[in-house]
């Protein structure tokens, strides 16, 4: 059955490979931010907030809708229905945004905008859902090192692609053959890679290396929870604290970036050269330091000794960042320098909250709890932090409210992650002695 075809164990590391690689290619709506500018300027907008409503939709898309959709029909058929409904939703969606640059109504536009957004949102979360979960399968003897390369292609094609579309724009203008590429590099990218190679082992499958040490691994891994047991664990709820505040505040700077830099440097730069020269490095510089970190942090929390140890560090730096940024946002170096340190650091985020969900319940329920905890938290922040961001902007004249806002949140999140710290460690001592009486 077709289903079932794909590449098997003696090349399982083409999973990872490919997955960093068509996340480079169709991951793109961190560009998102550097459109803004452009859609106000086509449709004749003075505010903000309804343009990055868009971001919100996506979000809904990406981290509360598809995934949890994604990882049902993936344990029962495999990757490959997932990734075909990916291409459709994706080709889909940008078709429908490059006809709204046709329209001069943003009455009209905007629900092709919002429509559009959801869509490749959506089709981002079924292919982000499957990966991921395959990545799973084929690698429990090296789940972080494998999972880490196969996450951080998301986001690294702004590298690419913010040059390159900042010189489209000068020469040819912004129009709607921005996103017919997209499309089309979307749709080659899932029908010619993912859907003919991709497969899931089956379900009793070890690689070679595990073969024979099936009780030594379980012995090295700390309890397993069920879902309901979980729900009960006071550090269940204080993680979802920790990570709604976290991708609220993350989202709420990534989405407005562009309209923040905007807002400090128009009094001695050209809205041009901010727009075609400024904007396009700081996103190629984000990008970077994002793929950095992603790859940096998980080594460090090793060596740190655990996720519950680095989480905190990645939610207090960039905090403090944010409040740089804003105090030196007149100054284009300065722009640069703390962009890419802020994008350093919360480049941390994704791979601790990846991390440290196993580390306190296990791996045998952990589909379920990741998800629950994820698309009720992390895409709640993702849903709203953009939109209320630019809508305080709209209501003030300003950002500063804005980010004062975001900094506040952030720094409760970083409280929650050091009461999580303690928590673990008395609950790591209570399951040892535990142990020592059975």
């Amino acid at each position: 059955m077709w289903l079932k075809k794909g590449v098997g164990e003696d090349k399982r590391w083409f999973y990872p490979i490919s997955a960093f690689s068509v996340g480079v290619i169709i991951t793109v709506t961190a560009l998102w931010t550097m459109f803004y500018p452009h859609i106000q300027v086509h449709f004749g907008l003075d505010t903000t907030a309804t343009i990055v409503l868009a971001a919100t939709f996506s979000g809904i898309g990406s981290m509360i809708l598809a995934p949890p959709i994604a990882g049902i029909i993936l344990d029962k058929y495999g990757p490959k229905i997932n990734f075909l409904l990916s291409a459709l939703f994706l080709v889909s969606g940008h078709i429908l945004i490059s006809r709204m640059l046709k329209m001069n109504d943003w009455s009209v536009a905007m629900y092709y905008w919002y429509i559009g957004s959801f869509l490749i949102g959506f089709g981002s979360g079924f292919f982000a859902g499957t990966h991921t979960a395959t990545v799973g399968k084929w690698f429990p003897d090296k789940t972080g090192t494998a999972m880490g390369l196969a996450v951080a292609g998301a986001g690294t094609g702004t590298i690419i692609y913010s040059p390159l579309v900042a010189a489209y724009i000068r020469t040819n203008g912004f129009n709607g053959m921005i996103f017919l590429f997209f499309a089309a590099i979307s749709a080659l990218a899932m029908l010619v890679v993912m859907v003919p190679f991709w497969r899931t082992p089956e379900h009793d499958w070890l690689p070679k290396s595990m073969q024979g040490k099936t009780r030594d691994a379980r012995a090295a891994v700390g309890k397993d929870y069920t879902f309901e047991e979980a729900t009960k664990d006071t550090r269940f709820w204080v993680m979802g604290i920790c990570f709604v505040c976290a991708a609220f505040s993350l989202m709420f700077f990534a989405q407005n970036v562009t309209l923040i830099i905007l807002e400090g440097l128009s009094a001695n730069t050209s809205r041009e050269t901010i727009l075609t020269t400024v904007i396009p490095l700081f996103l190629t510089i984000q990008a970077s330091s994002g793929l950095i970190g992603r790859f940096s942090w998980g080594v460090i929390s090793d060596k740190l000794g655990g996720p519950w140890k680095t989480l905190w560090i990645v939610y207090l730096v960039p905090a403090v960042l944010m409040a740089v940024f804003y105090l030196g946002y007149n100054s284009v170096f300065l722009i640069y320098i703390v962009g890419f340190l802020f994008f350093f650091f919360s480049g941390g985020e994704p791979v601790i909250h990846y991390a440290i969900v196993p580390h306190v319940f296990g791996r045998r329920h952990l589909g379920k709890i990741m998800n629950s905890i994820n698309a009720f938290t992390v895409g709640v922040g993702i849903a709203s932090g953009p939109f209320v961001g630019a809508y305080i902007k709209d209501i003030t004249g300003g950002y500063m409210l804005a980010l004062i806002l975001a900094i506040v949140i952030r720094l409760i999140g970083t409280s929650f992650a050091l009461y999580g710290l303690r928590l673990d460690k008395k609950r790591r001592l209570e399951e040892l002695d535990e142990a020592h009486q059975q």
